[in-house]
């Protein structure tokens, strides 16, 4: 079952020799062509005056400052420290701009001030501003360069705690960028991160809750009529740092920006690899030897911080290969590295994508799993991606550009997408000392009161050693000694009641004791392991989660296995999971019972419009629940199509107590091992024995998009159904929460008319039954998860619609990093429509509905616009109606729905009735035949 992994699995940089350092200027993505006049965007144009951008470009030696305006009043740009002036912009559709160009660069501002003709003023610093800029005499601003990248892993400077000398980055001189390789004739690359956000800890000294890591999926298509999805004998996929010269992130105030700097001005990343690799902590996440015994290849993946996976800066956690390990009977493992990673801060070495998936077992020996049959995705997991960026902004959305190379190295295709990476997942809020800085005023000192109340003593921020030597921010101090509040404060909770490894009871008590004479506490004690054993604390090793769980083996208990002696449990190696409830189920089930501090979550109340009037109250009661924890207040993780449209966390989850509800609900130390699996369909409505399995029973797509028009669950039983989009469209189609009205579990609606559901899950693969596939009874087979759904063609779901909680297109600023693989692939945001991003111009001249989700061709210069479509609705109106509601050509009816709105604008005057179609706009037969 386990084999070696081989070299090319452990040592990727040494493959082909590929890796080649090719150096170009930025090359930045100009977008002006789509911003052309509109209906629509006339409609949503801004009437707040602005500046938008301000920057400096070293190659074309000009600044550029644009912004809003009221219309017809034009704005005058100056020097803002002396004066001088810049330029005068004209006021066009609500939209000015000045460019300047400069033979010296010392007349470069520092900063702009912008006037407009009513008197309105606005400042703003100069992105990438020349180190002598002009400031009249006064301090040059911070560096905001242009290029927003998180090439590489490793802190520099004096923050370097590691040694390792790296300098710090010049911000005039940015990291070269691989040249995009348009959306061409030939090909094209559609990519994507699995859940719209990671998470990793900020500081690992004391505790981790989440390591660096990334997961991403990509498909390289090759145009045509018939599309082909190409596999890694015919291609090669690798990313590298990109950049958008419209970041949001260099339009957000510096003081809130730059929170990766240290006093000194130096650049923290993470101390990840100095602390928890080097103890051991993760190394209880992977088998210590194959179990198989002779002649298998006897071998080791841990220690993590040695051969054959000597997981170091840049390196990410290697993550075992699960469609080998479960489908052909072989333990292979790969890791994947940071670009940049021969040269932090200075190169952008890109890194090749080391797996290549044709089928995904997930969980598939469990009965909730199942194999994700013919997903066909090249798979990047575990780049070590962390929340500082390499100007030391605290950004969660840095960009990678993935390309797709020919066997012979000739690049194909290429696309930018967002790696989303947060350090928000923190405790800080309720369990830091309230003397720190940016403790929450509205959240409680009841966590460190306790401890006062015994004289435990509480830490705070001023006390870590490497923030009084200037060597860590404010916020990574804030992490470090809110960990050991909490650790501190688990051991006086629970440590009389700690227990060694077991599989079945009696569970060996292994009790920790800590007082004011011993405030570290004992051997057991969580705060010793990590104060004074130096071994981080990761709280999966005891309360298990499925996002650890890399090799998909389950809870699991045993002590660290030790070569020398032979003894210990080789496959748990470490872990003390059968004890223990899991750590979705302590986390939102403990924390949920404190109503005055995580409230009730309550659902939308919607007027005759669609709109909902309590939103603003059901906001904060997200930002006091969810946000206290998971990313969160300043990232704003929910940021997609379904937050656009008035949906929050608990309109799919439900409320903490719900989430809370899980397997592991009966477990502890004198009932371990009971976990709650096997106990029917969960799906099924009539089955309330089975409790859900965090990160394999949520909701999907077809929760709420339950069908089309003529055939859905609005309007039915105890469910809340919309009543119209976000731009005031009629819907009655769609729902607005995934689970029923009443439900105490939330469990997730399954549809019966599945036309924009998930995929169903085969009842079996290869012959074996999948665990997962459900009953009959239900009406259908459990749907699969969206992040392992593939549709039209096999492109995966993710691939057009975008990631969980960041679907496209996303509420968020114009040109949002999010946005920008949407645009780059179609020429415009939104979900991927345009067939032409696939089938080049093969589709123009024909009529059919095999698109995506029952799909006709869409544009304005298609056969199925001149007329193609009337000859299907003769031979099948329903087929129409279905999206495009009720009636015909001559009904005054037939005015569209909220499923045939128009995703672009269009233009159908060269046809006959045609017209003007505004993106967001309902088409029906009378658009245009009126």
């Amino acid at each position: 079952m386990y084999h070696a992994p081989q070299p090319r699995d452990y040592y990727p940089d040494d493959q082909n020799g590929l890796i080649r350092r090719i150096i170009f200027m930025v090359i930045y993505l100009f977008v002006a062509s789509l911003l052309s006049l509109s209906l629509s965007s006339m409609a949503f144009a801004s009437d707040d005056f602005r500046i938008t951008r301000a920057s400096w470009s070293d190659f074309r030696d000009r600044l550029t400052v644009r912004g809003d305006c009221h219309d017809r009043l034009d704005v005058t740009v100056t020097n803002a420290d002396t004066g001088a002036s810049v330029g005068r912009g004209e006021c066009d559709d609500h939209e000015w701009r000045v460019r300047k160009s400069y033979s010296e660069t010392s007349s470069v501002p520092c900063t702009v001030r912008a006037v407009q003709d009513d008197g309105e003023v606005e400042e703003r610093s100069v992105s990438n501003a020349p180190s002598d800029c002009d400031d009249g005499g006064g301090t040059p601003p911070p560096p905001t360069g242009e290029v927003s990248i998180n090439s590489t892993s490793q802190s520099c400077g004096s923050a370097d705690i590691s040694g390792n000398g790296i300098a710090c980055p010049d911000p005039d001189a940015p990291v070269s960028e691989r040249p995009i390789v348009g959306n061409n004739a030939g090909h094209t690359v559609v990519a994507i991160n699995d859940l719209g956000m990671h998470c990793g800890d900020l500081d690992t000294r004391i505790s981790s809750i989440l390591p660096p890591f990334q997961v991403l999926l990509a498909q390289v298509i090759q145009k045509g009529s018939e599309p082909d999805i190409l596999s890694p004998n015919q291609v090669d996929v690798f990313y590298s740092a990109a950049s958008n010269p419209d970041d949001p992130i260099l339009n957000k105030d510096p003081d809130t920006v730059f929170r990766g700097l240290t006093a000194d001005g130096s650049i923290y990343k993470t101390n990840f690899w100095d602390y928890p690799i080097p103890g051991g902590t993760y190394d209880a996440f992977y088998p210590a030897f194959n179990p198989l015994p002779p002649p298998e290849p006897q071998f080791s993946i841990t220690p993590l911080a040695g051969p054959p996976f000597n997981i170091t800066y840049d390196v990410g956690l290697p993550v075992p290969n699960v469609e080998n390990l479960y489908l052909n009977g072989s333990l292979t493992a790969v890791t994947q590295n940071m670009p940049g990673i021969v040269s932090p801060y200075a190169a952008n070495d890109p890194q090749e994508v080391h797996e290549h998936l044709i089928d995904k077992p997930f969980f598939s020996t469990f009965p909730f799993g199942y194999v994700a049959n013919d997903v066909n995705w090249f798979e990047a997991a575990g780049p070590p991606f962390v929340a500082y960026d390499d100007a030391g902004r605290e950004n969660a959305y840095p960009l990678v550009r993935v390309e797709a190379r020919s066997e012979g190295g000739t690049p194909l295709a290429s696309v930018d997408t967002v790696l989303p990476i947060s350090g928000e997942a923190s405790c800080k809020n309720c369990h830091a000392d309230p003397m720190d800085p940016n403790f929450g005023a509205s959240r409680t000192s009841d966590p460190t009161d306790e401890l006062e109340s015994v004289n435990l003593p509480v830490v705070n921020s001023s006390q870590d050693p490497l923030f009084q030597a200037g060597q860590v921010p404010v916020d990574v101090a804030i992490e470090w000694a809110t960990d050991i509040n909490v650790l501190r404060l688990h051991d006086k909770k629970h440590g009389a009641d700690y227990v060694s490894y077991c599989g079945a009871a009696p569970c060996p008590p292994d009790p920790c004791t800590i007082s004011e004479a011993d405030p570290n506490g004992s051997a057991s004690c969580l705060t010793n392991l990590a104060l004074v054993q130096e071994k981080p604390v990761v709280c999966q090793v005891c309360h298990y989660t499925p996002a650890l769980d890399l090799a998909q083996l389950g809870p699991l208990a045993g002590a660290p296995y030790d070569p020398v002696t032979d003894t210990g449990d080789g496959l748990a190696n470490g872990r003390n999971q059968v004890a223990h409830q899991s750590n979705s189920r302590v986390m939102h089930n403990h924390h949920g019972q404190f109503t005055d501090l995580f409230p009730p979550l309550d659902p939308p109340v919607q007027d005759g419009s669609g709109g909902i009037s309590n939103q603003a109250t059901r906001v904060q009661q997200i930002e006091d629940t969810c946000y206290q924890c998971h990313p969160g207040t300043n990232v704003q993780c929910l940021r997609g199509a379904m937050f656009d449209g008035g949906m929050l966390c608990n309109d799919c989850h439900g409320d903490m107590k719900q989430v809370g509800a899980d397997f592991t609900q009966g477990v502890s130390p004198d009932n371990p091992g009971d976990f709650k699996l096997g106990l029917g369909n969960y799906y099924d409505p009539a089955n309330t024995d089975q409790p859900r399995v965090p990160w394999a029973n949520e909701p999907g797509c077809g929760s709420c998009h339950t069908g089309d028009y003529l055939d859905n669950l609005a309007g039915g039983q105890n469910v809340i159904t919309n009543v119209a989009d976000s731009m005031g469209n009629d819907d009655d189609i769609r729902l607005r929460q995934a689970w029923r009205i009443g439900d105490p579990v939330a469990k997730p609606i399954v549809p019966t008319n599945t036309r924009f559901a998930e995929n169903s899950i085969p009842a079996s693969f290869n012959g074996t039954p999948n665990p997962g596939a459900g009953t009959s009874s239900t009406g259908a087979d459990n749907p699969k998860l969206y992040r392992v759904s593939t549709g039209h063609g096999g492109v995966f779901c993710e691939g057009c619609h975008g990631a969980t909680h960041a679907e496209y297109d996303t509420d968020a600023p114009s040109l949002n990093n999010d946005d920008v693989a949407s645009i780059q692939l179609q020429g415009h945001t939104g979900t991927i429509v345009e067939c032409s991003t696939c089938h080049g111009n093969t589709m123009n001249s024909r009529n059919t509905l095999d698109g995506p989700h029952g799909m006709h061709p869409v544009g304005d210069n298609t056969e199925f616009a001149d007329g193609g479509h009337e000859d299907l609705a003769e031979d099948n109106l329903r087929a129409c109606q279905a999206c495009h509601g009720p009636g015909d050509r001559e009904s005054s009816q037939a005015v569209g729905t909220v499923l045939s709105l128009a995703k672009a604008d269009r233009d159908f005057r060269d046809l006959e009735d045609g017209g003007l179609v505004a993106k967001g706009e309902p088409i029906g037969c009378r658009t245009c035949h009126d």
